[in-house]
């Protein structure tokens, strides 16, 4: 008599009843990223017609554009409407080409502080260290608006304010606790024998910082560099409190097309054609920058 047949038989039942379980959790998977992906989707598409349907209306806006209603009015009145006839660009422009000028400069400013600090953190011991790397932490407890009004008055006291460029010290100096450990942490886990045979090579330590550490934390340091550039991009609250309306960035022009109050600018519809607008150049650099978005956050994940 042959007992490996019921054996066969429910080792059959087994390996079936697992590979159903494996495709209706396969199929859940695909479900839910589906419902992730309409759920991120269909607010975009329906951001997308209403700024090329014409009218000041968000309601009846369809999902797909109606011909009947297609304009492009909403771009035109963004990149020609001037509130003032002695303006040298419109207004949008002008406010995006501030934001992206802040954004720049701070991009280059927190990649040089933080890439030299997190080196000289990494790599050498002196007085003072540790008190220093707690004070950065510390920093990072306090949220940024509880020295709005100690920004305010140091502004005004300088004469920075309604000068849009002044914002890139707050950005920078808040930057730099967050960034260093980042850039620190990266730059101990590269082994110091690196360092050590170049210096027997004959290479300064500045030569060693420049032409080995620095190419070798090229994706830290792009991570530190998108977030440079996206942090003062649709900043509100600074700009909010520190520049005029005449020195506004690109997010408080935003706000005032869906400012009920503001009768100057208010229009949702224009809004949406600056959302879009505004999201092209973060789009960008997500997209270029992301194996370094990815691996920074890993980084960040590490123990340093």
């Amino acid at each position: 008599m042959n007992t490996n047949k019921p054996l066969t038989l429910v080792q059959g039942q087994l390996s079936r009843s697992a590979r159903i379980k494996n495709d209706v959790l396969r199929f859940l998977q695909y479900l839910w990223l589906v419902f992730v992906c309409l759920t991120v989707l269909i607010p975009i598409l329906w951001m997308i017609s209403a700024s090329f349907t014409s009218g000041k209306l968000l309601s009846g806006v369809p999902l797909i554009p109606d011909i009947k209603k297609f304009s492009l009015e909403h771009y035109e009145y963004l990149f020609t409407y001037k509130s003032s006839s002695a303006a040298k660009y419109p207004d949008f422009i002008a406010a995006f080409l501030r934001s992206l000028s802040v954004a720049i400069l701070n991009t280059i400013s927190v990649v040089f502080f933080t890439t030299i600090t997190g080196y000289v953190f990494s790599r050498f011991k002196f007085k003072g260290k540790k008190p220093i790397l707690i004070s950065f932490l510390l920093l990072q407890m306090f949220p940024s608006f509880m020295g709005m009004i100690a920004l305010f008055m140091i502004f005004r006291t300088f004469g920075w304010l309604n000068k849009p460029l002044y914002l890139v010290f707050i950005y920078t100096a808040g930057s730099i606790p967050y960034n260093t450990f980042l850039i620190r942490g990266y730059m101990r886990s590269l082994p110091i024998s690196i360092d050590e045979a170049a210096l027997i090579d004959g290479a300064s330590k500045t030569q060693v910082f420049f032409k080995i550490i620095l190419p070798l934390s090229t994706p830290i340091i792009g991570f530190v560099a998108v977030n440079a550039f996206m942090a003062p991009w649709m900043d509100y609250m600074l700009p909010n409190q520190l520049l005029n309306m005449q020195n506004q960035t690109v997010a408080i022009f935003l706000y005032r097309l869906t400012d009920s109050f503001s009768t100057l600018y208010y229009n949702p519809l224009n809004f949406m054609a600056g959302a879009l607008v505004l999201a092209t150049p973060i789009t960008i650099v997500q997209f270029y920058m992301q194996r370094f978005i990815v691996y920074g956050m890993a980084s960040g994940a590490e123990k340093g």
